[in-house]
């Protein structure tokens, strides 16, 4: 039954997508890179398009590349020390709450205060790991990053080959439905990206000014990262937090976190019931549950390279089922 309902070119998009899946899973560090590299030439088309109005192309896409690159730039270079050196004031914060056992023995129960130092003794032991986790995967990084410029500054070009080969993917008898199958999947992608660049500012900005508002230090960093995070639906809100959350603590104690949870959850809601409802009907026409879902289990599948492919992949499959299988395109 499957034989007759499906093509030539139905079969050859099947086969495409198994084979990008297993590099995906066999090589997830190299295809990161490429799928970020184009995510961030998409991207920086947004206020390409937006600058073009006001100047000539070629300026305005300099002016983007640079306003995107160096932003992302920024926020990489940033995170990592800011996130490091927050994390040694919070487990020194930590180490702090170990009580002396005769102490204990007359004001905590024994139980509390052996789960206190296991919790001290557990997170230096998850720092410890991460961080050897991170060492060894220097070398993998080094070559993402590599490939990530080498994608982001060639994609003009590559996409302008891709184009004009396109239609070597498909038999005869396939080629018109392929193509315009493959096009309008990138498409809507591509509106999806151009949509989220705006629901990404009014996060950032949401979240920088309430950051400086409350006195929490770094506001500005905490603003872009949101902006640039916010691109992952729903989980890009987890990796914000973390410095977020980190800073508010260290420098405000208990009520500076519950600042920036409240933050934090604001946001959240601002973005799922407001911002995301709009996009998704205005470009992927997908409810949000099943985006969640598919994160997850993208997620889980191929790890964090799992959380980019999903949205597409999805996609891809209800074009496919669409093109191919109902032919209702």
């Amino acid at each position: 039954m499957v034989k007759i309902l499906l093509s030539q070119g139905g079969w050859l998009s099947l086969i495409y997508l198994g084979i990008f899946l297993l590099l995906s899973y066999f090589s997830p560090f190299i295809i990161s890179a490429l799928i970020l590299g184009v995510f961030l030439s998409m991207l920086i088309e947004a206020p390409q398009n937006l600058f073009s109005k006001f100047m000539n192309s070629k300026l305005s896409a300099l002016l983007s590349h640079v306003l995107v690159l160096g932003l992302v730039l920024y926020a990489a270079i940033t995170f990592f020390p800011l996130v490091i050196n927050e994390g040694r004031k919070l487990f020194s914060m930590l180490s702090s709450l170990t009580i002396p056992q005769e102490e204990a023995m007359a004001q905590l129960p024994e139980w509390l205060v052996t789960f206190i130092n296991d919790l001290n003794k557990n997170l230096s032991d998850f720092a410890l790991g991460l961080m050897n986790q991170l060492l060894s995967s220097i070398p993998n990084l080094i070559t993402s990053a590599i490939v990530l410029v080498v994608t982001t500054t060639a994609i003009g070009s590559l996409k302008k080959i891709t184009k004009n080969n396109l239609w070597k993917l498909y038999p005869v008898n396939d080629r018109e439905k392929g193509l315009k199958f493959m096009k309008d999947t990138y498409s809507q992608f591509e509106r999806f990206v151009h949509g989220q660049f705006l629901a990404a500012i009014i996060v950032g900005t949401f979240i920088g000014l309430m950051s400086f508002l409350f006195r929490i230090p770094s506001a500005f960093f905490l603003g872009i990262l949101a902006w640039i995070t916010d691109f992952i639906p729903y989980l890009g809100v987890v990796i914000s937090a973390v410095p977020l959350l980190m800073l508010a603590f260290t420098e405000n104690g208990l009520v500076g976190l519950i600042i920036g949870i409240a933050i934090l959850t604001t946001a959240n809601q601002l973005e799922m019931w407001f911002l995301q409802p709009k996009i998704q009907s205005n470009a992927l026409n997908l409810h949000w549950f099943v985006i969640i879902i598919s994160i997850l289990l993208f997620g889980d599948l191929f790890s964090f390279l799992g959380i980019f492919i999903a949205l597409p992949i999805v996609v891809y499959l209800r074009n496919f089922w669409e093109y191919f299988v109902i032919k209702i395109k």
